[in-house]
């Protein structure tokens, strides 16, 4: 594994989903702005998820097609630049297509950064990968905290700004250090050679259902789970504990998931981890004290143990296809399982 390409895609990855995920804390001021409704806030949340979700397996094909590694500093760079611009915008509709647009860029950069991982761990994927979506959990727990900060300090709204600053020295590392990280591309004829073997799409498609099923349950449990411990009486603030304690400790478990499917196999990994989830979940919730805190942890890390090897596994049914790969695992389950929470 070569060390200093994975920690550059972890740290990009940190900086791409952290950027994105100061919407929650910034929504709220943007409503009272604004005077939006509940349901305009929901669509300007919705239009970010679809734009950076379910048009990242374009952008994967695009890579496998063209070879466009400039997608992984442009994307960084177009996302802290997009998202700085979210507290300057002058109206609602503006803001809408500031999101979209922030999307595009956050889309265009993650199939090409999860191939990147995957090659500079080489024969390490599951461990690899596992370090980039870790750096995709790190950005989305220090997006809010990090915007809170700003907020505290007295730059309001235009403070987004700032982040502008993080995306342009992400952007810059990589690019000073793009001849590690990008991933060989392969002449004209040779991948004519690859695009004519069969594609397995009963695997592929079986894969993308057990992400998006796995989907709903983690974007259900983080969206519910708050709600379903002040309905038991239990104050706000340790319901936040408890989702913080479920998902640092996912975090982890993606880790421990990805080593162990180098050494024992992918399948077994996603087995183990989907089937054991739903009963560590109930238990958690059907028990109090001490020991509903080890189960959340526990929880966590059966859930999210799966998360980078399905990245793999689908990389390893497409080697021929890298980028699309990732971008299905990615982007459209991913997306298509978070848009199923709201139905």
């Amino acid at each position: 594994m070569r060390k200093r390409p994975i920690v550059l895609i972890l740290l990009s990855h940190a900086v791409v989903d952290s950027c994105q995920n100061i919407l929650p804390v910034v929504l709220p001021l943007l409503r009272d702005r604004f005077g939006l409704s509940y349901s305009q806030v929901g669509l300007a949340a919705a239009l970010l998820t679809i734009s950076s979700s379910l048009i990242q397996p374009v952008f994967g094909w695009m890579s496998d097609r063209w070879g466009t590694q400039w997608f992984l500093p442009a994307g960084i760079l177009w996302t802290g630049i997009l998202m700085g611009m979210v507290g300057l915008v002058p109206s609602y509709w503006t803001l809408l297509l500031v999101l979209v647009l922030t999307g595009v860029g956050t889309a265009a950069y993650h199939p090409v950064a999860a191939m990147a991982a995957a090659h500079a761990a080489r024969s390490q994927r599951g461990l690899g990968v596992s370090f980039f979506s870790v750096g995709g959990n790190l950005g989305f727990a220090l997006g809010p905290i990090l915007m809170t900060w700003i907020l505290f300090l007295g730059f309001g709204l235009k403070g987004t700004t700032l982040l502008i600053l993080p995306g342009f020295a992400a952007a810059g590392f990589v690019h000073v250090y793009r001849r590690e990280i990008e991933v060989p591309f392969v002449g004209a004829k040779e991948r004519r050679r690859q695009e004519r073997a069969p594609i397995p799409w009963p695997k592929l498609s079986r894969l993308c259902a057990l992400i998006t099923l796995r989907s709903w349950g983690y974007s259900g449990l983080i969206i519910f789970l708050p709600l379903c411990f002040r309905e038991q009486g239990i104050d706000l603030s340790v319901a936040g504990r408890a989702l913080f304690v479920f998902l640092f400790f996912g975090a982890l478990g993606g880790m421990l998931g990805g080593h162990l499917s180098d050494r024992v196999g992918r399948q077994r990994v996603i087995a183990t981890s989907l089937l054991t989830f739903p009963f560590l979940m109930a238990a958690a919730l059907a028990l109090s004290g001490p020991p509903r805190w080890i189960l959340l942890a526990v929880a966590g890390m059966a859930l999210l143990a799966s998360f980078s090897v399905t990245v793999v596994f689908a990389q390893e049914l497409l080697p021929q296809h890298l980028g699309l790969a990732s971008g299905l695992t990615l982007g459209l389950a991913f997306g298509a399982g978070g848009l199923g929470v709201g139905m």
